[in-house]
């Protein structure tokens, strides 16, 4: 029979800090899947982490027989109840002098118990790990995710354990595979990132082929390719890079870098005439005195306004192409 536990992601979470690191993502462009493709709805992959390890830990409640045994753990506790109880009383009796009164003081609840305190403790833990989870700093450091993994890990077997008499027990608690994580509509695909660096077999699905693409990019091909070295011709000159690990898809970037580059260069090659630098005249200084110190050099022009164009229907300039543009300000901030 299947036994019933609360996660930890239905008693507490360090909300505070997940907050945090989420609002700091925003500003956070190198290395963020976000710089990938544009997509909206975009989950922050801070919240993501804390979510989906919440979801797969089981709350300290749980297991408080196991923690019970620890000596440590339970001598630590016994300190902190009674702490805990002395709180508790004080606001019981305040709680029992507002009575009969106009205050409203509301009561403290049962009293605090061992088992409370030894769960408390764990759980502090558990938010640690969070806390740690949580720094983009962390995204990609092994000892942080395997302290997490292992965690989920803990939580799993003892699943495994408690419903061993179950009828698919072989199937559906199988103590040597983590359960699969779905995402039926990933979307920028924070969710199955996050799920596959935590350990969990990831599949995702979108109807959107931006999305599929996406996720593909992100959950699909590297994978495939983890701690296999490059195979762009480069690389494979210089024998010390053959030869040295290549963790993760440090061999596959290494190959989106050359690539990358050389796609650069072959469609500066066929279209770079299309885009050509402009220069900085001496008409252009002055109406723009910041650009004084570029007088008589070529820039080149960080973005291009796309738009339709047509002939014009005035005669005498029939043979101009008119683009279709409400206004070409860029913006109307002084400071811009």
């Amino acid at each position: 029979m299947t036994v019933p536990r609360k996660k930890l992601i239905e008693v507490a979470l360090p909300l505070e800090a997940i907050n945090k690191a989420c609002a700091r993502e925003k500003s956070i462009r190198h290395g963020h899947p976000s710089t990938l493709h544009l997509w909206w709805a975009r989950r922050p992959l801070a919240a993501a982490r804390a979510v989906i390890f919440a979801q797969m830990v089981d709350d300290p409640s749980a297991y408080v027989d196991v923690l019970r045994a620890d000596s440590k753990l339970h001598r630590k506790a016994e300190i902190a109840l009674k702490a805990r109880l002395k709180l508790w009383e004080e606001a019981r009796a305040l709680a029992e002098r507002a009575k009969g009164t106009n205050l409203s003081v509301p009561e403290p609840g049962p009293a605090p118990t061992l088992d409370d305190m030894l769960a408390d403790q764990e759980r502090q833990r558990l938010f640690r790990i969070i806390e740690d989870l949580v720094l983009w700093e962390n995204t990609t450091n092994e000892t942080v995710l395997q302290a997490a993994r292992d965690e989920i890990w803990q939580s799993w077997r003892r699943a495994c354990a408690e419903n061993a008499d179950h009828p698919r027990a072989k199937e559906l608690f199988d103590r040597k595979k983590l359960p699969a994580f779905h995402d039926p509509f990933a979307g920028g695909g924070a969710l199955p990132l996050e799920a596959q660096r935590l350990g969990l077999e990831s599949y995702a699905s979108d109807l959107n082929p931006v999305a599929v693409l996406i996720n593909k990019a992100m959950i699909e091909i590297p994978p495939k390719f983890a701690g296999k070295p490059p195979v762009n011709p480069e690389s494979r000159k210089k024998k010390d890079l053959i030869a040295r690990e290549w963790k993760g898809a440090q061999g596959l970037a290494e190959d989106v870098r050359y690539y990358g580059q050389w796609m650069r260069e072959e469609a500066e090659k066929r279209i770079g005439h299309l885009y050509p630098k402009v220069e900085v005249t001496s008409e252009m200084v002055k109406m723009r005195p910041d650009l004084k110190q570029y007088a008589g050099k070529k820039l080149t022009v960080i973005a291009w306004l796309w738009v339709r164009t047509v002939k014009s229907p005035n005669p005498a300039f029939a043979h101009v192409d008119v683009p279709l543009a409400s206004t070409f300000v860029l913006t109307t901030r002084a400071d811009k």
